[in-house]
């Protein structure tokens, strides 16, 4: 079992723990990296419930007792912290041993796959609930720092061809910002897209976000990451990889997913509104192989 399956085991049987137990596994699902760093006894006393609860708590989850438990959630940090300078002497040691072209059947390979794993059920009723979301909001903010910018502007942008109410959060110039510290509405979602290594002002947005009572739908790796704990809808992607950086290949994918479903759920002329979008950029120009 590994830190995923237990926290959605916590979360599927947190209503039927006794009351202390439901407290030891609402401390776990909030701070799931302080659970690999500190004591039992350390964690008891935040959680405010008897070291013993942390042991029954293991228990139930069908642990031994809580460093098996612990053990996991370490195991967890040490994947997500591998530093990027040492996954890149892997990388070049790997082509030295097995080639090119076995580099790149891996990648690929490994794309396939985590395609194929994002396509669990829990997902995919997922990604339907939070394409009812996006269609019925009155705003529609795209957030994404560092590499995950791409997958934000992706959505942002196909979304622009039919819909005139997805505003992408670029920062540049803090532009982006202050449309969020000043327009928001309970009516409005947010869709966020946080892998690691996670961005801290990311965090930071998007939990200003959540407390202003916008609907959070996020993009990551974990129903323990920052955003998954603020989010309405949390869609799981993996981003591994045999090279030394993260991909963004499968939440790209879940991007043109939900705006694609959206497109198709709208209740506007979308083949009109796509059609008209096409004939201004064709007047501009825009296309070197058009017009």
């Amino acid at each position: 079992m590994d830190r995923d399956q237990i926290c959605t085991q916590l979360q599927q049987q947190f209503e039927t723990f006794p009351r202390q137990e439901r407290a030891a596994a609402s401390f776990i699902l909030d701070n799931p990296h302080e659970i690999a760093v500190m004591s039992m006894r350390d964690i008891a006393r935040l959680a405010n419930v008897p070291p013993s609860t942390m042991t029954r708590l293991a228990k139930r989850m069908g642990m031994t007792g809580y460093d098996q438990l612990r053990e996991v959630f370490i195991d967890s940090l040490r994947g997500q912290n591998s530093a990027y300078g040492s996954r890149a002497h892997d990388l070049v040691e790997l082509k030295q041993r097995v080639g090119e072209q076995r580099v790149i059947q891996d990648m690929a390979n490994n794309a396939i796959e985590q395609i194929q794993s994002m396509c669990s059920n829990d997902n995919l009723r997922a990604i339907s609930r939070a394409v009812a979301l996006l269609a019925g909001a009155r705003q529609v903010y795209c957030l994404g720092m560092r590499s995950s910018f791409g997958v934000a502007f992706q959505f942002s942008h196909v979304a622009s061809y039919f819909a005139k109410n997805v505003r992408l959060v670029e920062g540049a110039g803090e532009s982006g910002v202050m449309s969020i510290i000043n327009q928001t509405s309970p009516k409005d979602v947010a869709l966020v897209c946080s892998l690691p290594r996670y961005s801290r002002r990311l965090i930071t947005l998007t939990n200003y976000l959540h407390q202003q009572g916008v609907r959070i739908i996020t993009i990551t790796d974990s129903l323990t990451s920052p955003t998954a704990r603020l989010a309405a809808e949390t869609i799981i992607v993996k981003n591994q990889t045999p090279s030394f950086y993260d991909t963004i290949v499968p939440a790209m994918l879940v991007s043109e997913m939900l705006v694609a479903l959206m497109s198709a759920a709208s209740t506007q002329d979308v083949e009109a509104s796509v059609t008209h979008t096409e004939e201004k950029l064709l007047s501009l120009g825009e296309w070197w192989d058009l017009g």
